[in-house]
């Protein structure tokens, strides 16, 4: 999750023929579609549970007795669970391009105050109105998940049927279950029509590398570091407490990758060499990343060891970063 300061980019005059970028678009578009059947699960889901909840006068403990809220409540988080890391494999284009830019902090980047904030209102079924909640995951994982008091009823319930009650088990607050999951789904087509209008020039692309390669230290691992992955029961963190952010960064560093792709045969023809130092930063950065991210699965992380990692990942982030702004000027793009 975050909004790198927004890069404008020039081509001067004689530069080489510009790549061929259509396989960025054709990848965003893969992964939106990816996003919106989850967002639409989503929303279907909390529709359901609204009207559930509507039936009984929105008696929570009533609601608690319906034998089918536990399913509707199932199919929820797992709508959520598929749209979000669907999102973090396309954030660094979204996030990077500036006409794409604001749907990320409406999205998954925004902040409910300061230069960050979102930019709508949440007004939900009954009208009131939640002023700058926050970005849309966030809001949504909060209250599917129960790490937000204020969208949750305050009644626990074994949400996955196992028969204890543990992390995140509690009926959301299903007003707020439904404003934010349709916002999200609305958001979510919008990104996607937005990006089929959008044609890539090297200009975006090597300003979203530039603008977000950097990123790896100062936000996912920062975010990681103060999560549940690491503190556990420590954490305070309302969001990134359901997906690790090693597996947010996984999906982020894929989308470098594909970027690059359309820009490596321009930067080959003017160095070999510049070009597979490029891809082997990004393959090693993935598959470091990635290795991280298998280990985590059987195993917690100290906050000692995540220090480390932290500035083992920023060092080969910004190796890549200055090597991709060396290619940017070898092109004749400036980067500012």
């Amino acid at each position: 999750m975050f909004r790198p300061a927004l890069l404008t980019a020039a081509l001067t005059l004689g530069a080489a023929q510009a790549a061929d970028l259509s396989g960025v678009r054709t990848y965003l578009d893969r992964h939106l579609s990816t996003q919106a059947s989850g967002t639409a699960a989503l929303q279907a889901a909390a529709d359901t549970y609204y009207t559930a909840a509507q039936k009984v006068n929105f008696d929570y403990r009533a609601l608690a007795r319906d034998p089918g809220v536990r399913q509707t409540l199932q199919r929820a988080r797992a709508g959520w669970q598929k749209a979000s890391p669907a999102y973090e494999t396309i954030e660094g284009i979204v996030a990077g391009v500036s006409v794409l830019a604001d749907f990320d902090v409406n999205l998954d980047a925004g902040t409910s105050s300061g230069e960050d904030a979102v930019t709508f209102d949440l007004t939900l079924p009954n009208g009131k109105v939640l002023k700058k909640p926050g970005n849309l995951f966030g809001v949504n994982e909060g209250t599917l998940w129960g790490t937000v008091r204020t969208y949750s009823s305050g009644v626990p319930f074994d949400v996955n049927g196992n028969g204890r009650i543990d992390f995140g088990d509690q009926l959301p607050d299903a007003g707020v279950l439904k404003a934010a999951a349709t916002a999200l789904h609305t958001q979510t087509l919008a990104l996607q029509k937005a990006a089929r209008a959008w044609t890539p020039t090297r200009s975006d692309v090597f300003g979203a590398l530039v603008g977000n390669v950097p990123t790896v230290g100062p936000v996912f691992f920062e975010d990681w570091k103060s999560s549940p992955f690491v503190l556990g029961a420590k954490s305070a963190r309302q969001d990134f407490v359901v997906i690790s952010r090693l597996q947010d960064l996984q999906g982020n560093v894929a989308s470098w990758q594909a970027m690059y792709t359309g820009l490596s045969a321009d930067v080959r023809g003017r160095s070999a060499t510049l070009d597979a130092q490029i891809r082997s930063g990004l393959t090693e950065l993935a598959a470091f990343v990635n290795k991280l991210n298998a280990r985590e699965q059987a195993r917690r992380y100290t906050p000692e060891q995540a220090e480390q990692l932290q500035k083992e990942a920023q060092n080969r982030a910004t190796v890549i970063t200055g090597r991709l702004t060396q290619a940017a000027a070898l092109l004749g793009v400036k980067v500012q």
